[in-house]
């Protein structure tokens, strides 16, 4: 019998485990980044308003480098294999939508350096800021009811009024509050001046809400002489605070230097003998 000799068995055993290698590479460990919530702090609040928010999501960056977009509380894996830096931006629903997520333009990034730390967890904790008007070219309208009302009534019966109620109040001391009944139960109140956005450029509505009655946000384009009254959204009922983030963009797009001003309509549900609408932090941001 013929002897194998050990450089025999040490080639055979290097060629198995080599394929073993080929067919089950070895993995590269990630970093782990942890995002549980986001907040948004003031910078100027006489500027840009409250800074309540409803951001759901977070768009995230590794070296400038989209990693994706995660839902919130979001464990995020990174594959680095050095430090570097994690820009995060705010994502939001657009039109209130859960399936038309968006990254919401006038909130700035928040950057912050990422460390290596191969199979371990990173916590993150992302601050957001709106842009400074004067810095980069925004406009912010801003309706807190504090001072005044901008809606006047188009068309029903009924008005937006002022309350200062402590339990119609989201934040300060007044919101705008719609009152029906079964003998006012339909109202549409508009925004009283017109504004122009410019085309291609974004453009959004901010506003929080709480109503026993479902609406419909609407625009008024006036275009060439012409009226034309266009749906955005219609909103359900809810019983407690909430926000939307109504985009807006497309209209100038359509209807290049037109006029819009900007509607809620709603009736007096069937069965109901009154419902009320609050309306708070009501804004129109757009790029110029």
């Amino acid at each position: 019998m013929r002897k194998i000799y050990p450089l025999l068995w040490t080639l055979c055993f290097d060629l198995i485990f080599s394929s073993c290698n080929l067919i089950n590479p070895k993995e590269d460990v990630p970093t782990f980044i942890q995002i549980d919530s986001v907040q948004v702090t003031p910078s100027n609040l006489a500027e840009h308003g409250s800074v309540s928010h409803k951001i759901s999501d977070v768009w995230v960056y590794y070296d400038r480098e989209l990693l994706g977009a995660f839902e919130l509380p979001a464990r995020i894996p990174v594959l680095a294999k050095s430090n570097g830096s994690i820009q995060v931006f705010a994502g939001i629903w657009d039109n209130g939508l859960g399936a038309t997520r968006a990254r919401y333009p006038f909130y700035k990034p928040y950057e912050t350096n990422f460390v290596v730390s191969a199979g371990n967890t990173l916590q993150v904790n992302p601050t957001f800021s709106y842009y400074e008007a004067s810095s980069s070219d925004i406009t912010y309208q801003i309706e807190n009811f504090e001072q005044g009302n901008i809606f006047k009534k188009f068309s029903g019966d009924t008005n937006m009024v002022r309350t200062n109620n402590s339990n119609e109040v989201l934040e300060g001391e007044w919101a705008g509050k719609l009152f029906l009944t079964d003998t006012a139960n339909k109202a549409e109140i508009m925004t009283d001046q017109a504004i122009t956005i410019a085309p291609n450029n974004d453009a959004y509505l901010e506003f929080n809400y709480k109503s026993e009655m479902p609406f419909a946000v609407k625009v008024r384009v006036e275009h060439n002489g012409a009226i034309n009254y266009l749906d955005i959204i219609s909103l359900r009922a809810r019983d407690s605070w909430t926000k939307a983030y109504l985009n807006i963009k497309g209209f100038p797009n359509a209807y290049q230097g037109s006029k819009l001003q900007f509607y809620f309509a709603c009736n007096l549900p069937s069965g109901q003998t009154n419902a009320t609408m609050l309306i708070d932090n009501f804004k129109i941001i757009r790029f110029n």
